[in-house]
């Protein structure tokens, strides 16, 4: 077991099944590049639902051998810094956006307010990296899991759409800049 490797999957099979919902069409930005990227943040929570033999029943990795906690203890590390990596792009590529289409000098608030969602799920993926213990890899991908599917929803609604429309509210030069890089 422990030489199996986790191969990630084009994102149009993260959505067949049972094991991850499709996005609702409602949490499309219809920004092709956001929704590019919260296409991508799917892909990674699919890969890190395949950790794990069997995640939803474990209540600990006493149940493996030592050769597949360390597999799996290893691949979480490895998702958990793309996972981080990959966020902070994301975050500064929305940020970039907010300040350059002036929308932060408009209603600083609403960016105040998206920009410390950013930072509350940079810090709580941060908590999971301490957290790292190899008989508990199992928990800690369940609560990255739950901690993931809650976020990109409750983020895309609350702050990613409100940010669009922003672009979208006179046919701004940014957002024709934005949308012709895509």
């Amino acid at each position: 077991m422990a030489d199996q490797e986790v191969q990630a999957i084009p994102i149009a099979d993260c959505f067949a099944g049972a094991s991850l919902p499709e996005l609702p069409p409602e949490l499309l930005t219809g920004h092709p590049h956001l929704d590019a990227e919260h296409g991508l943040l799917l892909s990674s929570i699919a890969n890190l639902r395949r950790v794990c033999v069997d995640q939803l029943r474990f209540q600990h990795c006493g149940h493996c051998d030592q050769d597949r906690r360390q597999h799996c203890e290893g691949t979480l590390v490895s998702m958990l810094g793309d996972l981080l990596a990959f966020i902070l792009e994301h975050f500064r590529t929305e940020d970039e956006i907010m300040r350059d289409s002036l929308m932060l000098l408009v209603d600083r608030e609403v960016c105040q307010a998206h920009m410390e969602d950013h930072a509350a799920i940079s810090g709580k993926v941060q908590e999971i990296v301490a957290a790292l213990d190899r008989m508990t890899t199992v928990v800690l991908i369940r609560e990255l899991d739950a901690l993931l599917m809650r976020w990109v929803g409750n983020h895309i609604a609350l702050h990613d759409i409100l940010l669009v429309r922003w672009l979208e509210r006179d046919g701004s030069s940014l957002r024709q800049a934005t949308l012709a890089c895509d």
